[in-house]
């Protein structure tokens, strides 16, 4: 149910649905990227290794009155082709925002 709101509702694709929790009026869907889905943003090569990750929340429409969380460990990649260290590109929300597109 979760994984098909996710897509048809809020156009999040290529994550993987973890949880969904309900704080303080507001919603939290808690996401995770799938591993064949990880490229590196500089150069797009699928050739990268894991190197931990950072948790960001993005604000989303709101469902009803409760405003939406999307909760999502960023993964940071080790790029064998080009030699960088980046985190992957996500594509429901643009770069350095807080909220989804």
């Amino acid at each position: 149910m979760s994984t098909s709101l996710l897509y048809h509702g809020f156009g999040i694709r290529g994550s993987a649905y973890v949880r969904t929790e309900y704080r303080h009026g507001q919603v939290f869907f808690t996401i995770r990227q799938e591993d064949g889905t990880l490229r590196c943003s500089a150069c797009g090569s699928r050739d990268v290794r894991p190197r931990g990750h950072a948790e960001r929340r993005f604000k989303s429409l709101p469902i009803g009155g409760k405003p939406v969380n999307i909760v999502l460990p960023i993964a940071r990649v080790g790029c064998a082709a080009c030699q960088t260290l980046r985190q992957v590109e996500i594509g429901f929300a643009d770069r350095r925002r807080s909220y989804t597109k």
